[in-house]
């Protein structure tokens, strides 16, 4: 086994520790405790172990480091700084400042090496499943013999906290059952969370338990035996067949004098103080002598008074030559690396034209004509669940764009979320596009966020709507990341009938309309649905499309028009789907399957000598952002508005102008054959119509 100079790395590790808690001290918020605790390893890592480029952080086939305790945000900054990517000191102590490039937590700007974006504990480790799946999958669709484009490995170091998160355990239990032998996962075990000792929460044996769901387990009993630490991470990235899990026992704190070992440098800047101590004791010292001179580093109260000056001046921190260019030395056989996998692509891409093609066509998120076209033109023969025609839509989206894959929590066949003629990936064969999830919404939509990251992969995972409950975190951070991951969501109202009011999800649409950077789409037809698929193609975020359990009204189908200029419309926010009249009496306006019933009720008003406009509103949030749109189709303020929509506005009708009637749910649905619950709760064309003619009174 390679001897590692152990000697240097603890120099990196306490450079790191040292702009850790100078730049946590100078923000007054942070936490120092896991920086402390883990820099030494992550040293080993960025030193000798990580394939990457800091000149091309988008390299295709780059190692990939995620931080899923992405509290300890300063240990990776210190980090990626030390292995010279474009984060400079000044980036550094700006941490957790107005617009710096140092958030509180990790944010995903692969420039600068931060692959994901981690804060909610466990997202990071399941989105580093999905990065090894992307992996494998890439490997068995591109590589050959004698040339493996795609064989990177999978870093992600977890805490205590990650480790009891439940995302965590499903995502593990998915990595362990395909045998995702290019991840490896660093349990950072200190056995401290914010309120104290793990002990007071926490006694299973964690390793057993990852053993149990089919990973590869070793164990370093003390941190600073980095050589040990070394030895044990290339003996599991060689080891083949399954994940591993290396826990690893370290010290919160390590370093500080009186705070080292406690919950309270979990979360809190560790104080001028321990800095002084740890300038005096560490090997930043000859630093702070460079810098102060020796005899002020020997004198604390000097010391303290000299960090405090410099600090107060927002003096950017020490920089550390001989830490970075040790670190640095990476890129000595990094670069060789890089330049042979280059070499190899161009070989490759006279050797293999046709995959090379593929591969350049799999890198382009560019949607072909022929598919726009006959997403453009889509029609059914006949009216129909919007979940059914969504399944149809996205085999027309598969056959022609290679890189969507996904899958479903265990509801293919309700769902109807597959890409059809494509087997599931399994250990042995990644070729499939397909993705087995189980049961585990939660870790599913995680997973799928990884499998987005690299924008190569276009990821779409699905299950009942009710079950965002169990999705929410990744959907919001889809949004925050602005990844293209698309959100298949069905059986999406009270119509959902007999399951009743737990599989009625009347409050998760507005919701998703709360969530910035995220799209939601509700279909009323055939080409609205096909319309939403376009739309998340040729846009650079995540999508959500909902589809219907029930055939949806089949005057929502009758709708002509120029398809190029509705889908103008349908991307402003709406369109008008059935009008007697320029100057309206009153407009009805819905969403999916209500869009239907206002077109139904419209008709009933019209048959009485009323002129009446129906509205289809394809999203409120692109509505919203399109002011002109919303006066085109809403109206001035003035004119009676009946909005139905069979969920939850609760609190929002508040801000609804005094010509607005709102027809919504505001209870939890019923169990009941859906065509009663509609009943029940006024969802016919009868109904609609007489509320409209107590709002025209």
């Amino acid at each position: 086994m390679v001897e590692i100079d152990v000697n240097k790395v603890k120099m990196a590790g306490d450079y790191i520790r040292y702009l850790a808690i100078e730049c946590i001290e100078r923000s007054q918020s942070g936490h120092p405790g896991l920086p402390l605790g883990c820099a030494d390893l992550g040293a080993v890592l960025y030193r000798y172990m990580l394939r990457y480029n800091p000149e091309d952080g988008h390299w295709l086939n780059r190692d990939r480091f995620i931080l899923s305790a992405g509290h300890g945000s300063m240990f990776l900054y210190g980090l990626v700084h030390s292995a010279g990517y474009k984060l400079g000191l000044e980036d550094l102590s700006a941490f957790r400042q107005y617009k710096s490039r140092t958030p509180g937590h990790p944010e995903h700007e692969p420039e600068i090496g931060i692959e994901t974006t981690t804060g909610p504990l466990g997202q990071g480790f399941a989105n580093a499943v999905g990065v090894a799946i992307e992996g494998k999958m890439m490997a068995a669709r591109f590589n050959r013999d004698g040339f493996p484009l795609f064989d990177y490995n999978v870093y992600t170091i977890m805490g205590d906290g990650c480790t009891m998160e439940g995302v965590a355990y499903e995502a593990a239990s998915v990595a362990g059952h395909l045998g995702l032998d290019n991840l490896i996962a660093i349990y950072d075990s200190n056995d401290i969370t914010i309120d104290g000792n793990t002990s007071i929460t926490l006694s299973e044996d964690v390793a057993k338990r990852y053993e149990a769901m089919g990973w590869q387990v070793a164990r370093c009993d003390k941190a600073s035996d980095l050589q040990d630490f070394y030895s044990k991470m290339k003996q599991l990235v060689q080891a083949k067949g399954k994940p591993k899990l290396l826990v690893v026992r370290t010290t919160i704190g390590e370093g500080l004098d009186k705070m080292k070992g406690s919950h309270k440098i979990h979360g809190s800047p560790a104080g001028l103080d321990e800095i002084v101590y740890f300038l005096q004791h560490s090997t930043m010292r000859p630093v702070a002598e460079l810098a102060y001179g020796a005899e002020v580093v020997d004198d604390p109260a000097r010391l303290k008074d000299a960090e405090a000056k410099r600090i107060a001046a927002k003096e950017p921190p020490f920089a550390h030559p001989d830490a970075t260019m040790f670190v640095r030395e990476a890129w000595q056989w990094n670069g060789e690396i890089y330049t042979k996998w280059k070499k190899m692509l161009e070989e490759y891409k006279g050797k293999f034209p046709a995959d090379y093609e593929r591969l350049m066509k799999l890198t382009s998120s560019a949607v072909p004509a022929s598919l726009k076209e006959k997403l453009l033109a889509y029609k059914e023969s006949k009216p129909d669940a919007t979940r059914n025609i969504s399944g149809n839509v996205l085999a027309l989206c598969c056959e022609e764009m290679p890189q969507i894959v996904g899958g479903s929590a265990d509801l293919v066949g309700s769902t109807k979320a597959t890409v059809k003629g494509s087997q599931y990936i399994n250990r042995d064969d990644f070729r499939g596009r397909n993705i087995a999830f189980g049961i585990r919404e939660h870790g599913m939509g995680s997973i799928g966020n990884g499998l987005a990251l690299n924008g190569v992969l276009m990821p779409f995972t699905s299950t009942f709507f009710t079950f965002l409950d169990y999705m929410k975190p990744a959907v919001r951070l889809a949004a925050l990341m602005k990844i293209k991951h698309l959100f298949v969501f069905t059986h999406d109202s009270i119509y959902v009938g007999e399951d009743g009011p737990t599989h009625q999800p009347i409050e998760h649409l507005n919701s998703l309309r709360l969530v910035p950077d995220l799209v939601t789409f509700r279909p009323a037809n055939d080409f609205e649905t096909a319309f939403a698929y376009l739309y998340f193609l040729e846009c650079k975020g995540p999508v959500v499309i909902l589809g219907s359990r029930q055939n949806m009204p089949a005057s929502a189908y009758e709708v002509t028009a120029d398809r190029a200029g509705l889908y103008a419309e349908f991307k402003k926010g709406g369109y008008v789907a059935w009008s007697n009249g320029d100057a309206p009496d009153v407009i009805l306006a819905g969403t999916g399957s209500e869009a239907g019933l206002a077109i139904d009720a419209a008709k009933k008003l019209a048959a009485e000598g009323k002129k009446v406009r129906a509205v289809s509103i394809s999203s409120l949030e692109l509505l919203e952002a399109n002011q002109d749109q919303k006066k085109k189709l809403l109206g001035d303020g003035k004119t009676p508005l009946v909005m139905v929509e069979a969920a939850s506005h609760r609190g929002m009708s508040a801000f609804y102008g005094s010509n607005v009637t709102l027809i919504d749910i505001r209870e939890f649905g019923l169990s009941a054959p859906a065509e009663k619950v509609a009943e029940h709760f006024g969802f016919t064309a009868d109904k609609v119509a007489s509320r409209v003619k107590v709002a025209l009174k």
